[in-house]
């Protein structure tokens, strides 16, 4: 961290620190010209008792200002919490929200299980060797001066080294369909899972959205009953002036009934505190951003994005929404499974090939074509072919399975279409709803303002006391938080409504909100 007098090097600071100074020397000066408590004279300098004495303080006073422009002021610097809008956090959450990190591995093990079922088919070979040492073997098929017993190893003086190295392996030429749909199979899968990344998605960015807007809405509400305990105060200020000259023939009862409200709607001001406490812990966990986070200085609002007709949401699932899409990529999958178990019923058709080199000197090479040379040879080759599994019949019960899959597959595209359109409707429902119940609790929070500034003049102008306020305030503390209410659920809803869908422009962005 940099020290105090480093930061007196920067022209801001030292402005910052001279204007500072003239103002405290300014302060100095009004306070030693104001007229003391007492009523006396105004303060100002005393007269000294002698020319010594004055110049002996005035010495006193010049040192302890040179001491005090010696030492610098310590200069506290706070580094204020970043204000996150909507679309930041929307972006961090897409980059670091643990949920999305786990679909995309899952993903990425798909697209492994891709590669490994396009490259499978052409990478049947094996090979093998192996190297040691041996005791001479010497002669031939017809006549051997090596008798059996010489392949044991009884002493190491006259060990040969060997060497051999064997490879073979099958190159496919038609398969009746096992390498194309195993290939097709594993891509529907990969689009399965990409669909399940976008419908990870999706959740986060709604979860984002409903404690972003939770946060709004706590904020908002502090803001309500810090208002409302503010004008209670002054009603209790005044109400206690008039008790106290019997104006306006106002008793203790009035005090106490003005006292219990506000006690009543001081009781309520953790719950705030608590709503945005969560939602903003939620929100840290989301977006991964732990330290240095606090959100826009916005107020929320109506949705800035339109409730359309149902057919626009309901359309747009059937073409974006991820369980409908995954459960389509998952029947194109099942349907090359299927494809696939059944040519497994047929061989595969194919050329084979294999090597095989050895080398032992110690054992006598055989010249003859017909005697196989284990030891010291060099052949190879190749052949077409065919291999055949013939279980045929657990084969024939492995596409019963691949077809029940198919048909549960199916099942589950019309449980996603079905289901999806009636969370739409219901999502729909619920924003249409918070709409109109929003419209109104405006209307009524309005009306209810003005009922409050028109019971304030009227109490300041003496034309109403202050018993009437505690009625314009419990109307529109009810008409602003049931407002509040219906503008988080709106919101929510909209969200939603966006989520389910599929269709994320729908969702409100709070870009043109200001507090």
């Amino acid at each position: 961290m940099r020290s105090d007098a480093f930061l007196l090097t920067s022209p801001r600071m030292r402005w910052l620190f001279v204007t500072s100074s003239v103002f405290a020397a300014l302060v100095s000066i009004w306070a030693d010209a104001a007229p003391p408590a007492d009523g006396g004279a105004p303060r100002g300098p005393k007269l000294a008792a002698s020319t010594k004495a004055a110049n002996s303080d005035a010495d006193d006073d010049k040192d302890e200002t040179k001491d005090e422009e010696d030492d610098p002021p310590k200069v506290t610097i706070t580094i204020a919490a970043h204000p996150y809008t909507l679309e930041e956090c929307l972006a961090r959450a897409d980059r670091n929200a643990p949920q999305i990190w786990a679909a995309r591995a899952r993903l990425k093990y798909a697209h492994a299980q891709l590669d490994e079922a396009r490259y499978t088919p052409w990478f049947q070979w094996s090979a093998s060797a192996s190297a040691g040492v041996s005791p001479p073997f010497t002669g031939t098929v017809l006549y051997t001066s090596s008798p059996v017993t010489v392949r044991n190893i009884t002493n190491f003086s006259n060990l040969e080294p060997f060497f051999n190295f064997d490879i073979n392996g099958t190159v496919p030429l038609y398969t009746f369909g096992k390498i194309t749909e195993i290939k097709a199979a594993a891509s529907g899968q990969v689009r399965a899972l990409e669909w399940d990344v976008e419908k990870a998605r999706q959740q986060i960015r709604f979860d984002v959205r409903r404690a972003y807007y939770g946060i709004l809405i706590a904020r908002d509400a502090k803001d309500l009953v810090d208002d409302a305990i503010t004008r209670l105060d002054k009603g209790i200020r005044d109400l206690k002036k008039k008790v106290e000259k019997e104006e306006g023939g106002f008793n203790t009862f009035d005090i106490y009934r003005l006292q219990v409200y506000r006690d009543e709607v001081a009781a309520r001001s953790g719950e705030p505190m608590k709503g945005e406490r969560y939602a903003m812990a939620a929100l840290r966990f989301l977006t991964g951003v732990q330290s240095q986070f606090d959100v826009a200085n916005l107020s929320l609002r109506r949705p800035d994005r339109p409730l359309r007709a149902l057919v626009h949401y309901m359309t747009a699932a059937r073409l974006f929404s991820p369980d409908i899409n995954m459960a389509r990529a998952g029947v194109e999958a099942r349907r090359h499974q299927l494809a696939f178990q059944r040519a497994k019923l047929f061989p595969d058709i194919g050329i084979g090939a294999f090597g095989s080199f050895s080398i032992n000197p110690g054992v006598t090479p055989q010249t003859s074509a017909f005697v196989p040379d284990g030891a010291n040879h060099f052949w190879y080759g190749a052949a077409f072919g065919a291999r055949w599994n013939l279980d045929v019949l657990p084969q024939q019960a492995r596409v019963q399975q691949a077809e029940s899959q198919l048909e549960e597959m199916r099942s589950t595209e019309r449980l996603a279409l079905g289901g999806k359109m009636v969370e739409v409707e219901q999502a729909w429902s619920s924003a249409a709803e918070a709409k109109i119940r929003e419209e109104n609790w405006d209307r009524a929070e309005k009306k209810s303002k003005k009922w409050i500034v028109e019971v304030t003049d009227g109490i300041d102008l003496g034309t109403a006391d202050e018993r009437a306020l505690v009625d314009a305030l419990r109307a529109y503390g009810n008409a602003r938080i049931n407002h509040l209410s219906a503008l988080l659920d709106y919101n929510t809803a909209m969200a939603q409504l966006a989520q389910m869908s599929g269709w994320d422009d729908v969702a409100p962005t709070l870009s043109s909100q200001k507090k």
